[in-house]
């Protein structure tokens, strides 16, 4: 769906309305800028199970609860939160609903794998996350201008989704597992001007920033993943609050090194916007 011009994952839904902003912000008591949108279906999640055997199911059902939560509490290590370790321990309680689905073979030659989507009760589990004074981060996320080159076979380029579909279905996995709304620039013929791949990962990112202005989003993410051999190494600078965090990923999966870029947005935002329960509530 396009906006104004601008790439949007077909994930979020924007939600432009005044009074659910003005709503969130008083119950939040955080920022909501206007590029806020929200981010639906946060507490279900669908991954491959083994078999559909009691046992496998409930290993899943753990691994969906890790990952939900790992998109909506505010921690370096979510691990190592008493309140998550519990909950995992009881995860098949907080299911709302289940059901397991054929995968095609190409994709998963075990004749005994399935695809379970789980949804978990938000309510209830968020309940006990705010018992324990664990932060959370809401549902109202603000989108990230992504800048991305791709480098192949020692060709570098920016992201085209048109002609890049691999890479487009690996950050559309990524903006979903982390929930972070991500959109891409236009690449029309004045941005060609005004910016080069090289400029993405610069020293100097003055040029990158003013380019990024007209987006009018509050935070952005510049990116490299180059092909070594069967894996993808990332490269990731993401700005906002005028401050820059950077880091690198291992070599990876090409999926993986989409997530460990969204990652890292996930942590700098969460951090920002999510919010923890006071003792007295």
């Amino acid at each position: 769906m396009l906006s104004q011009g601008r790439r949007v994952s077909k994930v979020f839904t924007k939600r432009k309305s005044a009074r659910l902003c003005v709503l969130v912000l008083g119950l939040l008591g955080a920022a909501i800028t206007a590029d806020a949108v929200e981010v639906k279906g946060l507490y279900e999640i669908e991954l491959v199970a083994r078999s559909q055997s009691a046992e496998d199911r409930l290993q899943a059902i753990k691994q969906a609860m890790y990952a939900v939560l790992s998109r909506v509490l505010v921690a370096e290590d979510i691990s190592k939160i008493p309140a998550v370790q519990q909950a995992l321990v009881s995860a098949q309680n907080y299911v709302k609903q289940s059901q397991f689905s054929l995968i095609s073979a190409d994709e998963q030659p075990d004749n005994e794998a399935r695809l379970i989507r789980v949804q978990f009760d938000e309510d209830q589990l968020m309940q006990v996350m705010r018992d324990s004074h664990v932060g959370i981060w809401s549902e109202i996320r603000p989108e990230t201008l992504v800048w991305l080159v791709v480098d192949e076979d020692g060709v570098r380029q920016f992201y085209n989704a048109d002609a890049m579909p691999e890479v487009e279905s690996a950050l559309a996995f990524a903006a979903k597992i982390k929930g972070i709304p991500m959109i891409y620039p236009m690449l029309d013929l004045e941005e060609q001007q005004k910016i080069s791949v090289s400029e993405v990962l610069s020293a100097d990112s003055r040029n990158l920033l003013a380019v990024s202005a007209r987006y009018e989003v509050t935070s952005v993410m510049a990116g490299r993943i180059a092909k070594k051999g069967g894996c993808w190494q990332g490269e990731w600078a993401f700005y906002f609050d005028g401050k820059i965090k950077q880091w690198n990923s291992e070599c990876l999966p090409l999926k993986a090194a989409a997530v460990a870029g969204a990652e890292g947005a996930y942590q700098v935002l969460s951090n920002y916007y999510g919010v923890k329960p006071s003792a007295n509530q």
